[in-house]
């Protein structure tokens, strides 16, 4: 990915647009509304999306299903591949919504997607959403399964030596935090991949551009990030770079990352900023940047495969960790 390419973007998809202006026309008026009344209308929303969900073109079949309860009563899903041949490399992945909303349920289409068009398992966690549970609660379950992947992947049919992290948005800043603890402890296996969908690495206190040009309209409003933040970490120091990983001193030597950033999205500059990074101090990292797309694109059930655009991101994050 070239500076230029990221500098100059692309006017938002035509129909994107139309797609996002009617999610606001229909947007349910939540103006005095409890803290409680707007997460359950927050995790309804989010659920709704899934509303016909088997006519998603290309959701595949034979890809097999297993809910499972890991340690501490931790429950996740896993996916096996069509023709899955055990050994088989495994993804731990985590969901986006901002610590607070999203479960494993939402990225259901997205994770049958991804674990056929890259033939991996995929280990998708159930971790303890805020405010109910706020930070560290969602780290402590993303080390926890990882830990317990790490230690059964025979168990399922994976292979411990070829364990992948990921995640989308919140649940990419998940990932992005586990993977430098568990890189610079080297308690457990250390993962061969990880994958950072248009993470969340910085605290909203820090001010980048993408904040106030993408603000509104494209889908995550940075009021709505703002609000997802002090649910999460309320007290929480923003230099804590367990919550704000771009905020880390010295990076740990890491495996090979790909980060996944779009233009329209609040979000854009810190991970723009955490791929920098990264390269930098000597890692791998493989940039993807969507010049024309929106936080959420390739991965949210109403948009996944509506969009050429998050087709062929799907093809590129599934031949990425083919290759890592």
């Amino acid at each position: 990915m070239t500076e230029d390419s990221i500098k100059e973007p692309t006017p938002m998809d035509p129909e994107l647009r139309g797609y996002l202006d009617t999610l606001d026309a229909n947007a349910p008026n939540l103006d005095g509304a409890t803290n409680a009344e707007r997460v359950r209308m927050g995790r309804a929303v989010m659920m709704m999306a899934l509303e016909g969900r088997g006519a998603i073109p290309g959701l595949p079949n034979g890809v097999e299903v297993l809910d499972l309860t890991m340690a501490q009563a931790l429950k996740a899903r896993l996916y096996t591949p069509p023709d899955a041949k055990p050994p088989s490399p495994v993804l731990t992945y985590l969901h986006g919504g901002g610590w607070v909303i999203g479960s494993v349920e939402t990225h259901d289409p997205f994770c049958r997607l991804l674990c056929a068009a890259a033939g991996v398992l995929i280990l998708s966690v159930e971790y303890r959403l805020a405010p109910e549970h706020p930070y560290p609660a969602a780290l402590e379950d993303t080390l926890a399964a990882y830990s317990w992947a790490a230690e059964h992947a025979p168990s399922f049919g994976g292979d411990a030596r070829r364990l992948a992290l990921g995640g989308d948005s919140a649940g990419a800043n998940l990932a992005a935090v586990a993977a430098n603890r568990i890189c610079a402890q080297g308690e457990v296996e250390r993962p061969a991949a990880v994958m950072l969908l248009y993470p969340v690495v910085d605290h909203p206190s820090a001010g980048h551009a993408s904040y106030r040009e993408r603000g509104t309209g494209c889908g995550l409003d940075a009021s709505r990030m703002e609000w997802f933040w002090d649910l999460y970490a309320a007290g929480v120091s923003p230099e804590n770079p367990e919550i704000s990983p771009l905020r880390i001193d010295v990076l740990p030597a890491l495996p090979p990352l790909l980060v996944a950033t779009a233009e329209y999205d609040p979000l854009r500059d810190e991970g723009v900023k955490y791929a920098k990074g990264l390269h930098a101090a000597g890692n791998a990292v493989t940039h993807m940047h969507a010049r024309d797309m929106h936080h959420n694109f390739p991965v949210h059930p109403s948009t996944v495969m509506r969009f050429p655009q998050s087709v062929n991101a799907l093809k590129e994050f599934a031949a990425w960790l083919k290759r890592v």
